[in-house]
């Protein structure tokens, strides 16, 4: 009778971890894997980041977008409690409107980015909000030909807490971001030394939380319980 006790307890603490990590409001501490976000306004092609005018190649506007998804690549984000990093590998180049230009800019960009200054709880909710100034949270984006860009974070109107810059989370009302169910990150970010200001460069992602190895044994351990159990 005790091993059937230790047995559904040990599938019950299984199921909540994995209920915690994938369905709880409360962003938790960790790594994410992340992905387009599938209500980008210039999808197609889908894209994760959007950089206009990240270099000035025609008269025009230049819209630049990077692919999280696209095969060799590989953004991740970590959450330690207090600061965001998000880095890795994203694919794209010249957006001409359902691709890229096969242009020097087409190719693999290398992104890191560290939010460390007001990294918070966002007011009245459980998403993380980053309220600084513009210009508190810096990284780099390296180009398909080795040139490392600076860009920083910038204050925006449209995160739903003035002077603020970055949020990750599911929306006050829990529904999620631009229709997304699940998590997602979005916030204004601005490129050291770019014409054009009032151009949109942003990230807008979605992420899921990588499970730990932890969480992951507990629940064969729990299942091999149980399945010790109706073999007798």
């Amino acid at each position: 009778m005790l091993s059937c006790k230790l047995c559904a307890v040990c599938v019950a603490a299984a199921a909540g971890a994995i209920v915690v990590s994938a369905g709880a409001a409360t962003i938790q501490t960790g790594t994410y894997r992340l992905s387009n976000h599938p209500d980008a306004n210039q999808d197609p092609p889908p894209y994760g980041i959007r950089w206009d005018e990240l270099s000035d190649v025609t008269a025009g506007n230049d819209v630049f977008t990077i692919s999280f998804d696209e095969p060799g690549t590989n953004m991740l984000m970590t959450y330690d409690g207090s600061s965001l990093h998000i880095f890795g590998t994203g694919f794209g180049g010249r957006d001409v409107g359902t691709g890229y230009a096969a242009d020097s800019f087409l190719g693999f960009y290398q992104i890191d980015f560290t939010f460390s200054v007001g990294v918070g709880l966002a007011p009245g909710d459980d998403d993380l909000i980053v309220i600084a100034p513009t210009g508190s949270n810096t990284g780099t984006i390296t180009l398909p030909d080795a040139t490392v860009v600076s860009i920083f974070d910038k204050e925006t109107t449209g995160l739903g807490t003035p002077g603020s810059t970055f949020r990750f989370g599911d929306e006050d009302n829990d529904l999620g971001h631009r229709g997304f169910a699940g998590l997602s990150g979005w916030g204004w970010i601005e490129i050291l030394g770019a014409e054009n200001p009032s151009a949109t460069r942003d990230f807008l992602f979605t992420a899921v939380l990588v499970p730990t190895p932890g969480a992951t044994g507990l629940l064969g351990v729990a299942g091999l319980a149980l399945l010790r159990r109706r073999r007798r």
